[in-house]
């Protein structure tokens, strides 16, 4: 059995998780109760985000040996990350009993508490957390990069501004190229940044210049511009401009991929469709399959957050956040322009997929919400296998819509988001293949637009429950307390404003934007 749990484990260690799992279950057909078999299960199908099925047989493994500090750890984590916090917290104690002196059940524990929220114990919990981890004048910034952003996401909470200000900037003054830290700091209390702060912070771009590794070189003095970028932009536009421009500059030439790349597979996703007998498929497919999903589709920075954080005030409503799925499953076969064989099965297989991955999440809610922005080109996939889902396309001014994506720093994210010119492609492509599946069908695609859903939001709100069959009365307090785990995270917690509309800047690029923009939509109308 050590031979076999060694082989288990090394593949595992290399990524070939379907033939661990062959292997584990080949094993417990003569020995069921095995715990190191049950728990090499249990932790490869948390690896694949299994979460469910991983969820059964980590109690399984309770059951069969109560005080094993990992598979406590592990529960509360699954329980931590579905919201359910009583749960993960009773198996963080459990956890305990076996070692108090275990970081990570701290941190459990401090993020549980932010939620319920008691927020004094939320902070004795992460700072047990920070001490077991050498205290935070020792503590590795890079490494434990959640923890730190855990405490001051307490901090923020509690309105400590004087100890936010003091352990943030702290930890700027170690490496700038925490980014996200310099914008939490700026978007809660700007005021922190001092002159003699800001001197501090942009003397370590100089630290850069000389990197030889070129490409991360490149991206981490991308990062501070863009930075220093929105530090300068309430109070000197033009220099705050010349950043943005520059981060992008240098995101632009680390990476490697073609501005054109996005125009070959949107056309290469809409011509596999012309292979599949989609009608034949989902003739197959239980109709209701799906019910209560709603996707939340557009370009990035397109209002999508917004939305999500309006849609999770319902009745019996989940934001499950972004979820890759179907763009991991499905880019693959488009790429390599595989068709489709046994389509029943696949689609099938596609749509239970999915449902499976989300179910712990969704703990027996009505309706789940996945906001990643980019399913609008797995529209397709997604209706045909799970034909009872509902679509809100939101979508933006072009010209607003690529300012706030030209600004948010991306980096290697989106290859296309570092010039306006890439950005016109882009949304061209996203135009085009938006208009295409809507002339196939529309009656499950509701289009938002983000203009009405800031200025008009009353009217707004009622048409979008109205079509998803939502219930409960829209709480824009409810909305605020909403915590996003995306770009916009910050945004999300303040007022639906109009300051985002009509906007100005970079007025030198815009004509040209344009001109290009309509340069793609001619490519696409000439296609068809």
């Amino acid at each position: 059995m050590k031979t076999e749990l060694s082989k288990i484990i090394d593949y595992i260690n290399q990524g070939s998780y379907a033939k661990a799992l062959l292997q584990i279950d080949h094993e417990l057909k003569t020995n069921p109760n095995h715990f190191g078999l049950n728990k090499a299960k249990a932790s490869t199908l948390f690896l694949q985000n299994k979460y469910n099925a991983a969820l059964v047989v980590f109690n399984k493994c309770y059951e069969i040996n109560p005080g094993d500090y990992d598979t406590n750890v592990n529960i509360s984590y699954i329980f931590n990350m579905v919201q359910d916090y009583k749960m993960s917290l009773k198996f963080c104690n459990d956890a305990l009993k076996v070692d108090r002196n275990r970081p990570e059940v701290y941190h459990n524990m401090a993020h549980c508490y932010l939620y319920i929220p008691n927020l004094d114990k939320a902070e004795n919990y992460i700072l047990k957390s920070i001490e077991l981890r050498g205290g935070l004048e020792s503590i590795d910034i890079i490494q434990f990069a959640d923890t730190l952003n855990l405490y001051t996401d307490i901090l923020v909470a509690k309105g400590d501004l004087d100890k936010f200000n003091k352990v943030s900037l702290n930890i700027l003054k170690k490496n700038i190229f925490f980014g996200d830290m310099f914008r939490k700091v700026l978007r809660n209390n700007p005021a922190a940044i001092t002159d003699e702060n800001l001197s501090t912070l942009t003397s370590s771009l100089e630290k850069v210049i000389d990197n030889k590794d070129h490409i991360r070189g490149s991206l981490s003095k991308a990062s501070a511009y863009s930075c220093l970028a929105e530090y300068y932009q309430k109070t000197n536009k033009e220099l705050s401009e010349e950043y943005y421009i520059e981060a992008n500059k240098l995101i632009l030439g680390a990476h490697r991929n073609s501005l054109y790349d996005g125009q070959r597979f949107t056309k290469n996703v809409i011509q596999f469709f012309d292979l599949v007998d989609t009608k034949k498929i989902q003739s197959d497919i239980p109709k209701n399959r799906g019910e209560g999903l709603i996707f939340v589709i557009g370009m990035p920075r397109s209002g999508t957050t917004l939305l999500e954080s309006i849609l999770a005030t319902a009745d019996d409503s989940f934001a499950g956040g972004e979820k890759s799925y179907f763009s991991t499953q499905c880019r693959p076969i488009v790429k390599n322009y595989s068709p489709i064989t046994n389509g029943e099965n696949t689609f099938s297989g596609l749509g239970k997929g999915y449902l499976d991955i989300i179910d712990i999440q969704r703990n027996n809610k009505r309706f789940y919400i996945d906001k990643l922005p980019e399913n609008y080109l797995y529209y397709k996939f997604i209706k045909t296998s799970l034909p009872g889902a509902k679509f809100l396309h939101i979508h933006r001014d072009p010209w607003d819509n690529a300012i706030s994506i030209f600004k948010q720093n991306f980096q290697d994210a989106l290859y296309w988001s570092s010039s306006f010119f890439g950005i016109a492609l882009q949304y061209a492509n996203y135009e085009h293949i938006i208009s295409h599946w809507k002339s196939e069908v529309d009656t499950d695609i509701l289009d938002v637009k983000y203009e009405d859903l800031v200025s008009n939001t009353s009217a707004t709100v009622s048409k979008i429950w109205s079509f998803c069959n939502l219930k409960g009365v829209y709480n824009e307090t409810s909305r605020k307390k909403h915590f996003a785990q995306t770009a916009s995270k910050f945004q999300v917690t303040q007022d639906i404003y109009a300051s985002s509309l009509k906007k100005e800047e970079f007025g030198s690029q815009k004509e040209e934007f344009f001109k290009n923009l309509e340069l793609q939509r001619e490519y696409w109308r000439n296609s068809t």
